[in-house]
């Protein structure tokens, strides 16, 4: 006994944390879960003209920057990192949403703070063919409003995508061919994790660490022998090919989530030339005579204007940077003409949104229980770098899957595997669900059922960005159009992954500890034949939602008419502005939006330096000779 309490006593000792420190952080993740059940979101952006006695004032800037980024996100963050990294250059970050709560470092906890102020609290417009089983029909739409945006939000997988995804961005735009970008995949990286790992393609020296949590007793081992038993091998996904099973890398320092702003901003803060502000919002990019000068913002009920010498970024993310660019007159024609909003440049912004959605509805009950302990102890597992709060929603293993073509090349589906702890009710009405399908989430068992996650990769349905007016105060209109696409290629893929997540049952692993097929009770699928395909895809239309993954609103390309910027990220016809986000993916990828758009700010950070003569030598930037 003596023994287990020197243990104890050593391990508190070396995570730094105490006993009232354990309590004070269980408290507050309680009552973030509490606060999650009553939180209202509000419905536009009128709390930014209105003075927040708890906003510290400060004044408008009256000096004129060399670059204005807006938006902190994920590629705000590196680029305010990264660009301030020239002594020469000054820099204002401006960002809508607060400083980062401390948890956001928790990645067990993200869920939660989808229902807080650190998500602007969208909604997608009610859908024809997808969240049928969501409240109005439509999905909620998180994104991250806080330092390090969505990056401090998501759910923290590190999913770079199929090099064939990078090969055809080539072709349209020179310069980011996989070959071409893998060096600034690996420049930001410090991969902490060991086997299965393919070397060549991580970086081990960067600011952004990528781990693996430690597994979860016989659970983790199993998801991955079940796919072993169907014919897959285990490998880096991350590496020299995808199509295998992998245990999940995230975005994760030892315990802590490795957000931009932990990676980047928060390193960078003491720098002189940096200025970040928050709580303020970007209300218009300011153009004359076809050159970007400076932007408005808002800011505790005050409106302030600030110039751009050299450059200004748009970094809002794929939903705010249109609107942001069609407030301020550039895109579509009939969609400024309709708004009354003078023309600055007629481009296809907002247009051609792709958007990753998943279906989260085939559970399995095992034999065996996982994690049956109280939240100050998962916290204080947490504090040792331990599940089950170390990945989001039990987070275990991903796999890949190509129904159309060669099995290494670009797949069509991604599982990944939650659980447990599993689903439960609470989340289930986070995640937008109506009362009828929250009352039956309650069917789960949070410490035994594990959910089979099926993602579409390559989505051919389209939808859109818009505006509900000229005001900025009004949130924009989302619209994913999801299972639109005429031919119904979407839907089939879905029910294809539907078909494999089904024979996990049957393999020797889900046998050893008796899995047993759970489903979602539905009034409207049940009424159809169990387990056919009718029933399934009205399952998928019913229970599908966003992985918040959308891109292509801003697409990057060489042609005007069918896209926003050029291969250097400089919007068409308009000088001294560049947009650098999720947006400007040309096509979707095979994995998650983070990792691809962390890559595209470090590249264009260099292109910018190298741009105005800056040159690295020696770990410093200097003149270039």
């Amino acid at each position: 006994m003596f023994a287990k309490v020197v243990l104890y006593l050593l391990a508190l000792a070396a995570s730094g944390y105490g006993e009232e420190d354990y309590r004070t952080l269980t408290r507050k993740v309680q009552q973030l879960m509490e606060n999650s059940k009553n939180y209202v979101f509000p419905v536009n952006n009128k709390r930014f003209y209105e003075k927040n006695p708890d906003i510290t004032d400060e004044p408008c800037p009256q000096e004129e920057f060399d670059f204005i980024i807006v938006g902190t996100g994920t590629a705000g963050g590196v680029l305010a990192n990264r660009l301030t990294e020239v002594k020469k250059f000054k820099v204002l970050a401006l960002e809508a949403g607060p400083e980062t709560p401390q948890l956001s470092d928790m990645l067990g906890m993200n869920i939660y703070l989808h229902r807080s102020q650190y998500n602007w609290g969208y909604n997608t417009t009610a859908q024809k063919n997808m969240c049928l089983g969501s409240r109005n029909q439509k999905c909620p739409y998180p994104r991250g409003k806080m330092l390090g945006g969505s990056s401090s939000i998501n759910f923290g997988m590190y999913v770079r995508g199929h090099h064939d995804d990078f090969n055809d961005w080539g072709k349209t735009a020179p310069g980011w061919s996989y070959n071409e970008i893998l060096p600034y995949f690996k420049k930001p990286e410090r991969a902490t994790f060991s086997s299965p790992i393919d070397r060549y393609y991580h970086g081990f020296n960067g600011p952004q660490a990528i781990g693996i949590p430690n597994d979860t007793p016989f659970l983790t081992q199993a998801l991955v022998d079940c796919h072993i038993d169907l014919g897959k091998t285990e490998k880096d996904y991350n590496g020299k090919d995808q199509d295998g099973v992998s245990r999940l890398q995230f975005f994760l320092d030892r315990n802590t989530r490795s957000s931009s702003n932990h990676a980047f901003i928060n390193p960078a803060r003491n720098r002189s030339n940096l200025v970040v502000s928050t709580n303020s919002y970007v209300t218009k990019i300011l153009i004359e005579k076809d050159v970007a000068v400076g932007v408005n913002y808002v800011r505790n009920g005050k409106q302030c204007t600030v110039k751009a010498s050299k450059e200004v970024l748009l970094s809002a993310g794929a939903v705010n940077s249109p609107q942001v660019l069609m407030l301020s007159g550039i895109g579509p024609k009939d969609e400024l003409t309709k708004h009354g909003i003078p023309i600055k440049k007629i481009l296809p912004v907002g247009q051609n949104m792709q958007d990753h959605q998943f279906f989260p509805g085939i559970f399995y009950r095992t034999n065996r229980t996982f994690y049956n302990t109280s939240m100050e102890e998962n916290v204080k597992l947490w504090t040792e770098n331990k599940r089950p709060l170390t990945p989001s929603l039990g987070q275990q293993t991903i796999s890949f899957w190509n129904f159309m073509g060669p099995d290494d090349g670009q797949p069509e589906i991604e599982f990944f595997f939650f659980g447990p702890p599993m689903i439960t009710s609470d989340i289930a009405s986070i995640l937008g669900y109506t009362d009828e399908y929250i009352e039956s989430f309650k069917q789960l068992r949070r410490h035994s059922d594990i959910s089979v996650n099926i993602e579409l990769l390559h989505p051919k349905s389209r939808g859109s960005i818009t505006l509900q007016s000229k005001d900025p105060r009004d949130y924009p209109v989302i619209d994913p159009n999801y299972f639109s696409d005429p031919e119904g290629i979407d839907l089939e893929n879905m029910y294809k992954g539907v078909e494999v997540a089904l024979k996990f049952n049957n393999t020797r692993t889900f046998k050893e500890f008796n899995a047993q097929l759970i489903t979602i009770p539905s009034k409207k699928c049940d009424k159809l034949s169990k387990l056919t395909k009718k029933y399934w895809l009205c399952n998928v239309k019913e229970l599908s939602t966003t992985l918040f993954h959308p891109v292509s609103t801003t697409k990057m390309g060489n042609d005007p008419k069918e896209s926003v910027v050029d291969a250097n990220l400089k919007v068409h016809g308009i000088k001294k502005l560049r947009v650098v986000d999720a947006g400007i993916f040309p096509d979707h990828i095979s994995g998650h939006p983070n990792a691809a758009v962390v890559m595209i700010a470090e590249k264009i950070s260099d292109v910018i330096k190298k741009q105005y003569g800056y040159c690295a030598r020696r770990g410093k930037y200097i003149r270039c000779s």
